[in-house]
């Protein structure tokens, strides 16, 4: 992810406790990812290539985990 880019500036808004440290080693919790993979916001201020990261995180995720944790597939 570009550090200097709107997707890395949108999580350090969206998450103002966390600090870049943890933001750029991308280390999220599983309520942090929930709430991004529901954010759509989130995929406007990404680069097409993280849109397309994000889509094949959404899809491992149903596959492993399934309707079992609520997970939706936009």
């Amino acid at each position: 992810m570009d550090y200097n880019g709107s997707g890395f500036m949108y999580l350090t808004h969206k998450f103002p406790r966390m600090s870049d440290a943890k933001i750029k080693d991308r280390v999220f919790l599983g309520p942090q990812i929930r709430e991004l993979k529901q954010d759509v916001k989130f995929e406007d201020h990404v680069s097409e290539v993280e849109k397309s990261s994000v889509e094949i995180i959404k899809i491992c995720h149903y596959k492993f985990f399934g309707k079992s944790r609520g997970t939706k597939l936009s």
